[in-house]
């Protein structure tokens, strides 16, 4: 991966059919072997064990033909593993007062944010959502590479790329986080988003709102933040996460004092401060930072800090890929089983399979389509560990009964 994290998957994969059995004792035995962050490919058995039984003891003196033993014949292979995607959602005051942030948007998200996301290897997108030209005051239009568009002139409708959607809409600073809410649902003028933007948000990416305004004319009441932090969490379809659980994190670019240096975040325990304090409410309780709206001029930095910090916190994702088997090889999804070792010591945990989302437990997860889904606690645990190994066995009669 590449990304220091020392987060990676131990691929233990049991291909063959087996009997009742394990070990001698009955219980279960399995070699996984450990792949670390960057190593890729198929893990080959050495030269000394070629052709030995995974799971069986170099000294048990059993048969290795896979017939009389009962013993499963196991074989490892790596998943193939991807960072959790992210969609960023820009949301652009168009007042005439924005004229100095708005030049400062446009020069700076190709180079010091979008650029920085697609290096990192997360799979991103950006969506834009304020008044596309000809704006009824302001207006934004984002260029080519993050665009299909140099925006000279802009063309008729927003030119949309793979990581690039635009929602025309109008904000000033006293509906925007109304209509953050409202537009999630709302169609756009131009038909690229028939149900909101809701229709370009990825179910199982991280939510990163970026909220550019000066806040002039927002409440300064944080009970109004609070407010429509519900809101959000409670949208239907949940793609904002549910109470208790959210999957967004809000900065904002907000007309307040500089911290020092200026380029310097204003963190969540830090206090509020400046104009729409209700708007500042939701960076605090969502974990997001919060910058001043002077430095425009220095917003190539503030966009980099901001991509940076998206990028140090993005996981491993919690679903992968059930791994192709060699040639002639088959694997039955009804025998996985996952096991957690904890970076830092202690005892192996076991994750089973159940039916499906609705299903989850703790320490379970369900397959769908073809894709191992950890369940959210399981998620949670995974993603808190950087030591975490994960050993991925198939094969065995586990007790899994498939629904239907």
């Amino acid at each position: 991966m590449g990304r220091g994290r020392g987060f990676w998957i131990g691929a233990g994969l049991v291909l063959a059919a087996c009997g009742n059995g394990g070990r001698e004792d009955g219980s279960e035995s399995t070699v996984g072997i450990t792949i670390g962050p960057g190593t890729s490919g198929t893990t080959e058995a050495s030269d000394e064990t070629a052709g030995m039984r995974l799971d069986v003891p170099a000294t048990s003196g059993m048969a290795d033909d896979g017939q009389t033993t009962g013993e499963c014949v196991s074989q490892s292979l790596e998943p193939e593993l991807q960072l959790r995607p992210v969609d960023v959602l820009v949301v652009v005051d168009t007042s005439n007062s924005m004229a100095a942030a708005i030049d400062a948007v446009e020069a700076s998200i190709n180079d010091d944010f979008a650029a920085i996301l697609g290096a990192s290897g997360i799979p991103y997108q950006v969506i834009v959502a304020g008044d596309y030209p000809p704006g009824e005051q302001l207006d934004i239009c984002i260029t080519a590479p993050l665009s299909g568009t140099d925006c000279n002139p802009p063309p008729a409708v927003p030119a949309v790329t793979d990581v690039y959607e635009h929602y025309d809409g109008i904000t000033g600073s006293g509906a925007f986080l109304n209509n953050i809410v409202a537009w999630y649902s709302a169609p756009d003028p131009h038909g690229l988003a028939p149900t909101g933007y809701s229709g370009w948000l990825r179910e199982d990416s991280l939510k990163v709102i970026l909220a550019m305004t000066d806040g002039t004319s927002a409440s300064n009441g944080t009970a109004d933040g609070d407010a429509f932090d519900q809101q959000l969490l409670s949208l239907v379809p949940p793609l904002f996460g549910v109470p208790g659980d959210r999957q967004y994190v809000f900065h904002s670019i907000i007309s307040m004092a500089p911290n020092m240096p200026p380029t310097a975040p204003w963190l969540p325990g830090d206090p509020l401060q400046g104009s729409g304090q209700s708007i500042q409410q939701v960076s605090v309780i969502s974990g997001g930072w919060r910058f001043p709206l002077s430095e425009a001029g220095s917003f190539d930095v503030v966009f980099q800090q901001i991509a940076q910090g998206v990028v140090d916190v993005v996981p491993i994702s919690c679903s992968f890929q059930i791994p192709e088997p060699p040639p002639g090889e088959t694997i039955d999804p009804d025998t996985v089983e996952i096991d957690y070792q904890p970076g830092g010591g202690g005892p192996l945990q076991s994750f089973h399979q159940v039916t499906g989302p609705g299903a989850c437990e703790p320490d379970a997860f369900y397959i769908s389509g073809g894709v191992i889904f950890l369940c959210p606690e399981a998620c949670t645990s995974v993603q808190s560990d950087s030591g975490a190994a994960l050993d991925v066995r198939f094969g065995c009669d586990v007790g899994y009964e498939p629904a239907g």
